[in-house]
């Protein structure tokens, strides 16, 4: 193809407006909940129609950074990029090509494991005393599937989270946001005391976990943490909810 065969796309105006509203909102200048201006200011402001700023506003919507309410009292406020609007997108993609929940989980170890590492080596005493009233927590769940189920992502989330690389983060987050409904799925396929004898054992990996980074000791907090995971992939994979494919839209 020569450059003259090429056709240059010339954005719409809706998607100019759109990118100049959605650069101000993912840099900060637009706060959550902020009110965006009028209609009236912003058909001004970019020298558009109604009809164009509401196309602008429907894709902002659709990428859920704005809502708008309709009505006399209504108006477009700002929402702040969501994690699990990426994960739902990424989730789709996987359902489309039939990826397995085995495929999902074994991703999800090779992701966490060198955050016991980096967290060990680097844990603030603030952010081991956040770790241990986490575990502290964990006793009154031990009882409940679906209450231990939310408090064990919590934890993940929060070792993520502490070990401070913000795009690991970002990524476990999709996963456990992808994993959710097969896990729910899981918890309600066992009995009650069948979970209760699987808590008391990851609860026991949590606390082990916390003191392996209290002591600064990386090796260790490593070496336990990939071992937490691929007990628990085993276990899991064992099960014929692994075959199954994603699933997004339950």
């Amino acid at each position: 193809m020569t450059a003259a065969d090429e056709v240059i796309r010339v954005p719409k105006a809706a998607e100019l407006v759109a990118a100049t509203l959605r650069r101000q909102i993912v840099t900060g200048d637009l706060k959550e909940n902020d009110s965006l201006p009028s209609e009236a200011l912003l058909m001004q402001q970019f020298r558009v129609s109604r009809p164009t700023l509401r196309e602008a506003f429907r894709i902002l919507e659709s990428e859920s950074l704005i809502h708008v309410r309709r009505g006399a009292r209504g108006g477009a406020r700002v929402q702040v990029p969501d994690g699990d609007v990426a994960a739902r997108y990424v989730g789709y993609v996987l359902e489309y090509r039939g990826t397995t929940m085995a495929d999902v989980y074994n991703a999800r170890a090779e992701l966490e494991v060198p955050l016991a590492r980096i967290l060990a080596a680097n844990a603030k005493p603030k952010q081991i005393a956040r770790l241990q009233a986490s575990v502290n927590a964990a006793g009154e769940f031990l009882d409940d599937p679906e209450a231990y189920g939310a408090h064990d992502t919590a934890f993940h989330l929060l070792v993520a989270e502490l070990a401070g690389n913000e795009t690991l983060e970002v990524l476990i987050q999709m996963v456990y946001h992808i994993v959710g409904t097969a896990r729910r799925r899981y918890t309600a396929s066992l009995d009650r005391g069948v979970h209760q004898l699987e808590h008391l054992q990851v609860h026991k990996t949590h606390v082990k976990l916390v003191e392996t980074i209290a002591s600064r000791d990386p090796d260790a907090a490593e070496a336990l943490w990939r071992k937490h995971l691929v007990e628990v992939n085993k276990h899991y994979l064992a099960r014929p909810l692994a075959k199954t494919v994603v699933e997004m839209m339950q």
